[in-house]
């Protein structure tokens, strides 16, 4: 594993329960040496990733320029969210772009609908890999390969069991979310919230991302849930298509 790599991996210690941390704690939680992890914290600290206060480190304020410059710069994100605006004016819903990262599928922009849909999981904060419809739909979008790595990875997670216990169980499960085209889920992440996701889909890309409405349970009974799981299908694909566009522009 390269320096990098390692130098990324301190970024990834921090969580709202560790917010600040000595070298020590840097070297205990990487089994690295403690001259490695002073080193690696005087980088951080010196690029702005990290603020020294006092021999304890947090994540420093390069970190909120960079989430700035993401939301202006993303093409993804800069495309998708007029759309979205478009989609909650549309059904009312809390609308959800999300993507994956390794194996974290994390929510990288929120509209907010006219009605509380109780969806805790704010921007940037991962979602459960195997529960939620953004999750799934995103796992089944995956290559086989890719998707057969992560079950091997966590076959024997709790989670990942309640939907399979065998990779062909597994493979065929999320072979019909792919088929179906979107996934509607209830009350999987959030209690008292159903989610309705479906991929864009870029042509000769791939799912590049997820888009889901989220509603509370009480409005279920009110909304035709695929009438609008076909909004949202046909949202996604405007999407996609205004990527489409965009690579091909910028390939002549």
């Amino acid at each position: 594993m390269s320096k990098f790599s390692r130098m990324t991996d301190v970024l990834d210690l921090y969580s709202e329960a560790h917010t600040l941390l000595t070298a020590e704690d840097i070297a205990e939680r990487l089994n690295v040496s403690r001259p490695t992890a002073f080193r690696y914290a005087r980088e951080l600290s010196r690029t702005g990733f990290l603020a020294n206060y006092s021999g304890r480190y947090g994540l420093g304020a390069r970190i909120i320029t960079l989430d700035y410059r993401i939301r202006e710069s993303d093409p993804v994100l800069k495309t998708a969210r007029d759309i979205m605006k478009a989609l909650t004016a549309e059904t009312g819903c809390d609308a959800i772009l999300c993507r994956m990262y390794n194996e974290e599928i994390i929510n990288v922009h929120h509209e907010k609908g006219y009605h509380d849909s109780g969806v805790t999981f704010g921007r940037g904060r991962p979602l459960p890999l195997f529960h939620g419809s953004a999750s799934k739909v995103m796992l089944a979008c995956l290559p086989p390969a890719r998707l057969k790595k992560i079950f091997d990875k966590h076959r024997d997670d709790p989670e990942l069991r309640e939907l399979a216990t065998d990779w062909p169980s597994f493979k065929a499960y999320f072979a019909r979310i792919r088929q179906q085209g979107h996934y509607v889920s209830d009350q999987e992440v959030d209690k008292g919230t159903v989610g309705i996701a479906a991929p864009i889909a870029v042509p000769g890309i791939g799912a590049v991302a997820v888009i889901s409405l989220t509603l509370s349970v009480e409005r279920r009974a009110l909304i035709n849930t695929e009438g609008l799981a076909a909004i949202v299908a046909l949202r996604a694909n405007e999407v996609a298509q205004k990527l489409h566009h965009l690579a091909d522009d910028e390939a002549h």
